[in-house]
Parts: C-alpha cells; structure tokens; sequence
C-alpha cells in the first residue's frame, strides 16, 4: 500500500508515494481552493495599486496647496522661457527675476534677501506702531517708548531737548582750545571718553570677545582694528588744497565752532551750508593724514589673521612703545578711564601692581603695527584735528536733523539699537511643525556630512573621529529663543528710557558698555544669550565657540522656506544648513574644537592636506576670465572672509586706485553693518 500526505494547509498540492518511491501529484480542485485562489490575487492586485499610488502616484502629483501655488508663482515670475535651457540654463531659469522684481531699495543688490528684508522692515515698523498690551514683555514697551521719542523728536527740535548732549560734550571737554599748543593732546583719556559717551572708536576699535581658550564660559577685552568707512573721503574724492596747517587752522577753528553750535542749537536758523567733509578740507596736512589711514584700512584686508592672540597688558604697552617710538599710548591709564564706572572689579586690577599682568586679546598686529607708525609721524595738531572731525562726523550721523529725522530714520535706529527687541515681531511666524520639519533636514544634512567624512580620502582616522564627535555636539537654533520673554526683559532690566530721544542715546551708549564688558568677570549664561543676528534680521550665522548655528525667524520664510516642496526647502534653507555647518571646519572652525575652545584636534598629517587642498582652491580661482552679460573680466584675486577676519587673499596692488576704493568701501560696509555680530564666511571675488 501507498503511503499518502496531504499537505493543502501549507498551499502544496497533494501528492502520493507509491510502494517504489516514485512521486504522483495529484491536483484538487475544491470550490474552496478556487475561492481562496481569487481572493489571492485580488490582494495581490490591490497591494499593487497602494504600492504604486503610495510611491509613485505621491511622487508625481500635483501639489494644490498655498504654499505651492505661491512657490509656483514666484519660479515661474523668475524665468524667461524664450531662452533655451540647453544652450543658457541661468537666463532660462532667473532671466526674469529683474524685470519682475525691481529694485526696492537704496542699495544696487537686489534679491530675495532684499526683497524679503523690506518686507520684514515692513513687518518691524507695524509691530513698533501698536499699542502695548499687557501679555507682552516689559522690553517691548521700553522699545516703543524709545521709537515713539524718536518720532516725536522729529516734529520738535527744541534747544532745551539737546541739554543732555551739550552736557555730555562738556564733560568730553572738546573745543577748539585743544588745538592750542599748551593743551596736552591727553589722548588716552579723550578716546575712552569718546568711546564711553558716544561709542565711538578711534584709530582702533576696543570690545569684548570670547576667551579662545576656555570660549564657552570667559571672556576678555579685543583690541582689533577699526572698520568704520572713512565715508566722506570716498564719497567726494577729496584732493589737497596745498594750504599750510598755520593758514588753514583759522579756517578749521571757524568751521568746527559752526558745526558744533549747529549740533547743540537745533532751534537757531542757519543759512550756510556748511558740512563736516568740508573740516576735513580746509587742511592739507589733514587730508593726508586721511588719506594715509585710509590706505592703513585698505591693506589690513591683506593681512592674514586667524584667531586673536592672547598678549598680557605689558607685553602688548612693549609693542606699541616700540612700534610708536614718538608716540607714546598708555594702556593701562585708558582702559582705567573706561572701566571706573562701567566695570569696577577690572579697574581694581588695573589699580594694583598686577595691571601688566592683566590679559588682553588682540587681533591684526599688523594693523595696529601701522597705524602706530602712523601715528608716531604725524603732528600732534593733525591728530587732534582729525580726532574733532571724527567726533563731528559721527555726531552727525547720530542725531541728524531735517529730511533724514523721519520715521524710517526711526525705525531702522530702533532695530539697530534694540535688534533682540523688534525680532519679537516674528515671535508666531515660525509653529512647532516647521521647527520639526528645520531638525528633520538638519539631521539628514548632518547625515550627509558624515557620510562625506567617512568617505574623505585625505583625512586620517584620528581626525575623521573628532569631526563626527564635533558634528554630533553642534547645536542649532531656528526661528528665535525659546525663553524669548525672559531674555529681553534680563537684557534691558537696567535701562531706563525717557520722553527725550537725545537724553535714550547718550545713555544708551554707555548702558550697552556696561551690559556687554560685565562677562569680563562673570561667566555666560548660554540659556539666556541674546542672539548676535536677531529674528528679524534675513540671515543665518555660525558661532565657533558655542559650536553651534542660528537661523533666524527673519530667513524661514518664503520663498526660502515654507515652499511647501520639500524640493524646493531643501534646495534654499537646506543648502544654508549645509553652508552654516562646513563653517565648523572651515579655515576658522577646524581651530575649534567640539566644546568651542581653540585646540589642536586634527592631525598634523590632515592639517596639511587641507592646506594643500585650500591652496589649490585659490591657485584654481585665480585669473579666471568670466563672461556675463556679454561682458568679459577676470578674477584678479579671490578674498575669503569669515566675520571681518581675513583668511588668505593676494595683494591689491594689480588694482587701480578707484577699483581699490570701490572695493574697500564694499568691504567695510558689510563689515558696518555685522561687526561683532557675524561669524559667518564668503568667498570675495575682485574683478577688472
């Protein structure tokens, strides 16, 4: 007999073995084996419809929601589809974008960032014009009462208004009794005066920066040079008059003393038209003297410089005896002058016999090499003339009057005095959805990063280990603080602001000193660190020594984020991760470790094959011609700046004086406007 298994359950037809151990299948075909066969592949078919639908039905449908219709039209306004993308991709796909979007603003650029940067102005002067309510911080309503001082400053320029700065100009004690040759020119005390009253930097400029050594809690006092424009010699093209210093200081006397009764007077008429640059002009020596420091300016963008070396106070008094042999700055007596009142416990050290011994950092001894060379062969008089002009020029631009007091005036002041402040303005334009969806292309792009790591072929083990452990810690932080109210109220808790715009500013300055020279001696408090590029501002920055990157409120928004395309959000805010990100291994980054102190953690073996890699770079951008617009020019240098520290450039000698101009202003504006406040970097391409 047969021995038979059946064995339907396991979908196996059933089958006999026979006596001689042959097989014989035998096929059964029950209703219930037919129907379980249908329903099978009726299963099979629907899984294949979900598959399809769900992968490649969602991958090829069209996306009706608002954010995409707004993504389409904005796409579809930027290009000119009269132009074949094969033969010019670029003119296809943004040939429109002028002609759609004109220039709104008073400066050449225009893009995006303009566009999207007026619309937030927009945004800043509608937050500033409501009234107070009662859920909002306390800093918000000191904001609006500087604002509306400022505003009301502009329908009435009374005398008595301006007591306060007329009080202040004599405590300064500046007049034209200084140029008088008996008058010391004292100017150690002068210069701290002006720094404490009018945060105005002379020769060089004096804050606070991060301790390289131990960044994330200490914090020390940076000499660096000075970047604001030398804006009037540029403007006008000022030449020499050819008149001696002893025919033209009566003329210089008559002048200043116009200008400052002018200042100090506002209800009086003036019929001359008298302007700061024509101080400058009455002096040939003095003219000079601007000229000189101007180019001074210019070359420091030449220099290389890394990271500010940390000098005790005598080291660096040695330095500057030394390069100044006839000019002769004492240290220790100006930075006591600025700390008595604003920062007590550093006076004290000053005071005792440790004052040499106090630390300093400095940054681009080669700028301050020239300008004390300069200095030590310039004329006392000449110093203390361009010292009364700078002082005027910045008065000037401080508390103008006419035409430029106006509400926009107003406005931009506010943001630039209280930035931490007017970027509440963007507090619900960023929901937690969005934060999550900002983590989620964070964290891929970092997932990219290590991958880029791991594959990098230059870079040795031990260093590949200390990137992705560096990588791992870097912080990020998107739309504004989390503790936002807490921050702002703890930023302006101290200050007092008043119906008298003029009385806000000057207290302003030094209440700022004080606020920002008080980590000297304490330590941070990250929790509560106000952001160096504000919500409101259309930018994003890296910050070495937290290890760490921020993108404002001001940047998430459309047309560079909430696309509604994940495309097309990858491609805008992305690539600004991505970027922010390769600033931690950047020629700056890569001297910071993981905890955000200076450390040698690469390799000595990767450290070089990095510099052959960035050497090759430049060797690369170098005299390269490009053609736009059917016009041809050549890359004559390429500049890489990280915050206003240089990296590595060749020398500006190939080109013209204009051309140097041109682009030394171009440096120093950007530079104006995020000193001390931007770490980020960007390649500077010089053309002829």
């Amino acid at each position: 007999m047969g021995f038979q298994e059946h064995l339907e359950g396991k979908r196996v037809s059933s089958f006999t073995i026979s006596q001689n151990g042959n097989t014989v299948f035998e096929k059964t075909y029950s209703k219930r084996n037919i129907s379980i066969s249908i329903f099978t592949v009726i299963a099979l078919l629907l899984a294949a419809i979900f598959i399809y639908h769900s992968y490649f039905g969602q991958q090829f449908s069209v996306c009706n929601t608002k954010s995409c219709l707004q993504s389409s039209v904005s796409l579809i306004n930027c290009m000119n589809e009269t132009v074949d993308p094969c033969e010019d991709f670029y003119e296809f796909a943004c040939g429109m974008f002028e002609t759609n979007y004109p220039y709104y603003s008073d400066t050449n650029e225009n893009s995006w960032i303009t566009i999207m940067s007026l619309k937030i102005k927009h945004r800043v002067k509608k937050f500033l014009d409501k009234e107070n309510e009662i859920n909002e911080p306390n800093a918000v309503h000191k904001t609006r009462k500087f604002y509306q001082a400022c505003l009301n400053s502009t329908e009435d320029q009374v005398s008595k208004n301006y007591d306060p700065l007329r009080d202040v100009w004599g405590k300064v004690g500046l007049n034209t009794d200084y140029l008088n040759d008996s008058v010391p020119l004292e100017i150690e005390t002068i210069l701290a005066r002006l720094k404490l009253y009018f945060n105005l930097d002379m020769f060089f400029e004096i804050n606070v920066d991060d301790d390289p050594r131990n960044s994330s809690s200490h914090s020390l006092l940076i000499i660096d040079q000075i970047w604001e424009s030398n804006k009037y010699k540029i403007r006008n093209k000022m030449k020499t008059n050819k008149v001696d210093i002893d025919d033209s200081l009566p003329k210089f006397t008559e002048y200043f003393n116009f200008l400052v009764d002018k200042l100090l007077n506002r209800d009086q008429p003036y019929l001359r038209k008298l302007k700061v640059e024509d101080l400058t002009n009455t002096t040939n020596e003095l003219v000079e003297f601007e000229d000189k420091f101007s180019q001074v300016q210019r070359n420091a963008f030449s220099f290389k410089n890394e990271i500010p070396e940390v000098v005790t106070l005598g080291e660096f008094q040695n330095f500057t005896d030394t390069v100044g042999e006839k000019f002769k700055f004492n240290w220790t007596l100006y930075l006591k002058e600025l700390t008595r009142n604003i920062q007590p416990k550093v006076y004290e050290i000053l005071l005792s016999g440790n004052a040499n011994s106090y630390e300093l950092l400095v940054s681009n001894r080669d700028y301050l090499n020239d300008v004390f060379k300069l200095l030590s062969q310039t004329p006392t008089i000449i110093i203390k003339m361009s010292i009364l002009t700078k002082l005027l020029t910045i008065l000037d631009s401080h508390f103008p009057s006419g035409e430029k007091l106006n509400s926009k005036y107003c406005v931009s002041l506010t943001s630039e005095i209280f930035g931490m402040v007017t970027g509440y303005s963007m507090i619900d334009t960023l929901d937690n959805s969005s934060k999550a969806a900002l983590t989620e292309m964070t964290d891929n792009i970092k997932w990219a990063l290590r991958k880029m790591v791991n594959e990098a072929s230059w870079m040795d083990n031990e260093t590949k280990n200390a990137t992705l452990q560096k990588l791992a810690n870097t912080k990020t932080f998107f739309g504004y603080p989390d503790n936002y109210d807490k921050i702002i109220n703890n930023l302006l808790e101290n200050l007092t602001v008043t119906d008298n715009h003029i009385e806000n500013i000057l207290s302003i300055s030094l209440f700022s000193m004080a606020n920002n020279w008080k980590h000297l001696t304490e330590d941070r408090n990250w929790e509560n660190q106000t952001w160096d590029v504000t919500p409101d501002e259309v930018n994003a920055y890296c910050y070495n020594s937290m290890n760490a990157f921020f993108m404002p409120a001001a940047i998430l928004q459309a047309p560079l984020f909430k696309n509604g395309i994940q495309a097309l959000n990858y491609g805008a805010t992305g690539s600004t991760i991505g970027h922010e990100l390769s600033h931690n291994y950047d020629n700056t980054g890569r001297l910071y470790n993981e905890l955000g102190n200076v450390a040698q953690w690469w390799s000595n073996r990767s450290y070089e094959e990095y510099t052959k890699r960035t050497s090759c770079l430049i060797s690369h951008y170098n005299d390269i011609e490009v053609v736009s617009h059917n016009k041809s020019v050549r890359i004559i240098t390429i500049h890489f700046w990280i915050g206003h520290k240089h990296y590595f450039s060749k020398k500006l000698e190939s080109l013209s004086e204009e051309q140097g101009e041109r682009f030394h202003q171009e440096i120093k504006e950007v530079e104006k406007r995020y000193k001390h406040q931007w770490n980020d970097g960007r390649l500077l391409l010089v053309f002829k």
